[in-house]
């Protein structure tokens, strides 16, 4: 589990006559079956600032509260959630949903980064950012005393981004798509930190999160689960619950 003290820097049918009547009736082809929507290539926003792949109205919905920079997420990132989507996804039962939570100030850049960028655009950040975890964490650490010692120095509204440049965070963006216009205006959005903050407030004072990744299954914490290994069971249990209410 990846435990850290819980602070924080702060989506004509068109009618043609017909020439000549026949002299009988033509029968109807069979109607095709509808097709079933590919939910797991659904991909939307949704308003608490997360973002949510598959059906939003499954029976079964499953929220991720995790860190961009932590090791154990991109563990779960990388082995459950490929599971999650071929198997439970697919089915329309099951949705997943991925909210950033800040345990630190890059937690909280980057994920102003994500907050400000459409359904999709967001979902390949995320996507890029586990990947490359690395690459986002280590210009950080990276960063002198002296330098951290200007930036405390700052006034507080300024400490992030400064801390994000000298991070090398809008390099790390503009390598996802991102321009440096569009990064600017995203670290300066005020919608995309509160949504972060009540993200970070919601999962601590509502639901107790203990670490990271923690995940909610139809609203309610699963204590001491923190990777794939104990959320699948679980999840598998409640697939079949929720099954067997329809049938």
């Amino acid at each position: 589990m990846y435990r850290r003290a819980l602070s924080i820097i702060a989506a004509a049918l068109s009618a043609t006559m017909l020439l000549a009547s026949p002299l009988f009736a033509q029968p109807r082809p069979p109607a095709r079956p509808a097709a079933s929507p590919a939910w797991e290539t659904r991909i939307a926003l949704t308003p608490q600032g997360g973002v949510l792949l598959g059906n939003p109205a499954a029976a079964v919905k499953i929220v991720e509260f995790g860190s961009l920079t932590c090791p154990h997420c991109k563990a779960f990132h990388e082995t459950g959630l490929p599971v999650i989507k071929a198997k439970y996804l697919a089915t329309g039962r099951v949705s997943y949903e991925y909210r950033p939570f800040s345990l630190n100030g890059i937690d909280l850049m980057a994920g102003l980064v994500m907050q400000c960028l459409p359904a999709g655009q967001a979902w390949g950040f995320v996507n890029r950012t586990y990947a490359r975890q690395a690459e986002l964490v280590q210009p950080f650490q990276a960063i002198t005393p002296a330098d951290q010692a200007s930036i405390a120095g700052l006034p507080q509204d300024a400490q992030g981004p400064r801390m994000a440049e000298l991070g090398k965070l809008p390099e790390f963006a503009a390598a996802a798509g991102v321009p440096r216009a569009r990064y600017d205006a995203c670290i300066a959005a005020k919608p995309g930190m509160d949504k972060l903050l009540a993200i970070r407030k919601d999962a601590v004072e509502t639901h107790s999160l203990a670490g990271t990744p923690s995940f909610l299954i139809n609203g309610k914490m699963q204590t001491d689960v923190f990777d794939w290994a104990a959320l699948e069971p679980l999840l598998a249990t409640a697939v079949k619950s929720a099954t067997t209410r329809t049938n």
